[in-house]
């Protein structure tokens, strides 16, 4: 047990080494392209009569900005991680040493989580310093808040190992991150209300993480406890990506 959770330190420890040396790219997916769409959605919605920004309108597009950042962390940047440890053969390395691929599951999913909480954290000191106000309760909501960020980065996460994996070269894997990481925020109605958007497009939000996501960390933020169907349904997507994505992984390729 203990050789198992030095293993799993270990990823995690490498994952970080690489965080703090490729600071920039990280800084732009978790902060400042989130909180630049915040602003943006800011200017063009969500104004009362008097032209002063609507505060629920502002919370809206908070919880959209925390939901926008895990998908490009998540996806898009430990996406191109995990390409890079597969396609430099960083993975093979690791294969060839005594460490279960259970190690580096669960320190990649460490990994992931604490990206997560930087930049979660993150935005809300931007917000803060915006003047949004959540009615966020303790401890309930807190906790709510966490459970609904967790799953959600664990379903994301997910996506990016199972493009990862799947992908035929470096540049189509990078293509395919890039694409899914904002993508999976822009057809899903998390700056917007349902319906806001083509019908088309609402029924086919229903089978998005970000959906799901963004209704629950909305729900947290305004100090609501109804998050129970989101988090079922974060929940079961998060264990069916992970487990394609691991399942598929080539851990020993050719």
């Amino acid at each position: 047990m203990r050789r198992r959770v030095s293993d799993v330190l270990c990823v995690f420890l490498i994952h970080l080494a690489r965080l703090r040396v490729e600071a920039g790219p990280f800084l732009l997916s978790a902060l400042v392209f989130p909180a630049v769409m915040y602003m943006f959605a800011t200017a063009i919605g969500g104004n009362t009569d008097a032209g002063a920004p609507d505060p629920q309108s502002r919370l809206r597009f908070l919880a959209g900005s925390i939901v926008f950042s895990l998908s490009l962390t998540a996806i898009s940047y430990l996406g191109y991680l995990l390409l890079e440890n597969r396609f430099t053969g960083r993975l093979k390395l690791c294969a060839t040493l005594p460490l279960a691929p259970s190690s580096y599951v669960i320190g990649v999913v460490i990994f992931a989580i604490a990206q997560a909480a930087i930049g979660t954290t993150s935005l809300f000191l931007v917000a803060r310093a915006f003047g949004v106000r959540t009615a966020l309760s303790f401890p309930v909501g807190l906790l709510l808040l966490g459970a609904v960020i967790v799953l959600t980065v664990l379903c994301v996460c997910g996506i990016g190992v199972i493009i990862a994996a799947r992908a035929r070269s470096f540049s189509e894997g990078s293509l395919l991150t890039d694409g899914l990481g904002a993508g999976l925020v822009f057809l899903a109605p998390v700056y917007c209300t349902p319906d806001a958007l083509p019908r088309v497009l609402q029924v086919f939000s229903r089978v998005l993480p970000t959906t799901y996501a963004a209704q629950g960390v909305r729900e947290a933020l305004a100090g609501g406890h109804n998050v129970g169907g989101d988090l079922l349904m974060l929940a079961a997507m998060a264990t069916l990506t992970l487990a394609l994505g691991f399942r598929a992984m080539r851990w020993r390729e050719e």
